[in-house]
């Protein structure tokens, strides 16, 4: 799933292909896509992309004050700009047309289809830009809101990172990262962080997504990218690897769908953590 690195570079690059071009038509290839009925998503012709806002794991595109396309791309959404005459396969959930012979197209790989459109007079119509927490990269984002965030919450330091009504746009991927650097234990509760951790860890979140975006931009330049880079990650799916600071090798728990990486050295007492299905609901 995209991240605010991913989606941070994915908004840049909408923004220089895509604003001010005259949208003939827009229109929904797969029903289910569209999660809100008015505006109506032909609403779009005639009008022009102002503007392209990120709000955590959302992507706002402007066309005026009174009406936004609001995308939760999920899983495997991808955006795509090709010829209007392309043809349009079976992932195409929704299809903007340009005047000038081009379309953008939002695509969607799998058989399990996910992504979430809005079309919108006010982004806050949205729930879950209506209730994202703090952005990470903003000025907001101090070392005591960090502590205020996580004040009384008996719950483990991912749980705190990936609540997206608490800070937003983090995911499994980078809350692992952030943790990483911020050497914390996976399995550490929120409620038991020294003053130092809480610092360290607010280091950790600004540091590491902040060259993350770096790194991104980097890679793809202007591009419109349609994969998460991530080669770049230091304990991401590195399992069995030797981590980057002490050599020791790189350790997974797994729950469920979700897996979280760690150095049993940096982030622990040396040795692996017991991978219990129960360790991410106490």
């Amino acid at each position: 799933m995209p991240e605010l690195p991913d989606l941070e570079i994915l908004k840049e690059a909408l923004e220089s292909r895509i604003l001010e071009r005259p949208i003939v038509s827009a229109r929904a290839l797969r029903p289910g896509i569209m999660k809100t009925t008015t505006p109506p998503v032909d609403a779009l012709s005639g009008r022009t992309f102002t503007g392209v806002s990120r709000r955590g794991k959302h992507l706002i595109l402007s066309l005026a004050p009174e009406l936004h396309l609001v995308v939760h791309l999920m899983l495997a959404g991808r955006f795509v700009l090709c010829k209007s005459e392309t043809k349009i396969t079976k992932a195409t959930g929704l299809q903007v047309t340009f005047s000038d012979g081009e379309d953008l197209r939002l695509i969607e790989n799998g058989s399990i289809k996910l992504v979430k459109v809005h079309v919108v007079i006010d982004p806050l119509e949205v729930s879950g830009v209506a209730s994202a927490g703090v952005e990470p990269l903003s000025s907001k984002f101090t070392v005591q809101l960090l502590k205020e965030l996580g004040h009384g919450r008996r719950c483990h330091v991912k749980k705190l990172l990936t609540d997206q009504r608490a800070i937003a746009g983090i995911g499994s991927a980078y809350a692992d990262e952030i943790m990483f650097a911020a050497r914390i234990s996976p399995v550490r509760y929120v409620s038991t962080l020294s003053d130092d951790e809480f610092d360290r860890l607010h280091d950790a979140i600004v540091n590491v997504l902040s060259e993350a975006v770096e790194e991104i931009r980097t890679q793809i330049g202007s591009s419109l990218f349609t994969d998460d880079i991530r080669d770049f990650l230091k304990i991401y799916r590195h399992t069995g690897e030797p981590c980057p600071i002490c050599g020791t090798k790189i350790a997974e728990i797994r729950y469920a769908n979700t897996r979280t990486y760690y150095c049993p050295v940096c982030q622990g007492s040396g040795k692996e953590i017991a991978d219990r299905r129960s360790w991410m609901t106490r």
